[in-house]
């Protein structure tokens, strides 16, 4: 695993923040490996059973589907 440095704004840090508070991630760098993840989902159509057209949205549905149940 390599480590990298990334510049967000403010805004967007205080959101990540905000969900760590609130234990839906444990710190930022969890946060950030999920939104990657989804990234790649969403650009891949790496979903199974899905078509590569799926939405962003519908996956963080789904996503956000698959962090209530747990």
């Amino acid at each position: 695993m390599q480590t990298i440095s990334l510049r967000l704004p403010d805004r967007i840090l205080k959101e990540i923040d905000a969900l760590v508070e609130e234990g839906v991630y444990a710190n930022r760098t969890e946060a950030l490996r999920e939104g990657a993840r989804l990234l790649l989902r969403a650009q891949t159509g790496s979903l199974p059973g899905r078509p590569s057209e799926v939405t962003k949205d519908e996956i963080w549905s789904e996503f956000t589907a698959e962090k209530a149940s747990k």
